[in-house]
This record gives C-alpha cells, sequence and structure tokens, in this order.
C-alpha cells in the first residue's frame, strides 16, 4: 500500500475517530485502513498527524491536507462529521 495519496475523504475518517473514538465509529480499525487502502499503521499515523496538530504527543510534523481538515471540519458536531466522513459509505 506504499504512496498512498490521502484525501479529504480519507481525512475525514481519521478526524472522526481520532476526536470521537473508534468505538463510536460504524467500522473497526481494520476496516477503515482497508476502505482507505493503507495499513492500520497508518491509520495511527494519520491519527498522530492531528495530535501533533493540537500539540499532543511527540510528533512535530503534520500534513497540510490534516492541518486544513483539522481547520475547516474540527469543530462540527459529532453527528455532521460522522456524516461528513461515512455518509456515504455502505453501513452506519
Amino acid at each position: 500500500m506504499p504512496n498512498h495519496q490521502w484525501t479529504l475523504k480519507d481525512d475525514l475518517k481519521i478526524l472522526y475517530i481520532y476526536k470521537y473514538g473508534i468505538s463510536n465509529c460504524c467500522y473497526s480499525r481494520n476496516e477503515i485502513a482497508e476502505i482507505i487502502g493503507v495499513s492500520v499503521g497508518s491509520v495511527g499515523y494519520r491519527i498522530a498527524n492531528f495530535k501533533a496538530i493540537e500539540g499532543i504527543g511527540s510528533a512535530t510534523h503534520f500534513s497540510i491536507l490534516s492541518e486544513e481538515v483539522h481547520g475547516k471540519y474540527n469543530n462540527l458536531p459529532e453527528p455532521a462529521l460522522k456524516q461528513l466522513a461515512f455518509g456515504s459509505d455502505k453501513h452506519d
């Protein structure tokens, strides 16, 4: 799964599970990785992007896309973010 080009929809999924946890999601971490087309480890690294943006953890670098997604969508209520991230997927 090398050279994955992260998309807005990918990062919305990661932002959702970062903010609200995998237990509130309609998929497991493995399923999200499969849907996005990355490894489970990549999902973890992308979550670390959002932590770094908020100054949490030891990571100091993050993607421009993640920063843009965080800035634009971080304050959405949980149902609205869930709909954007997973609304067109096959099950909720």
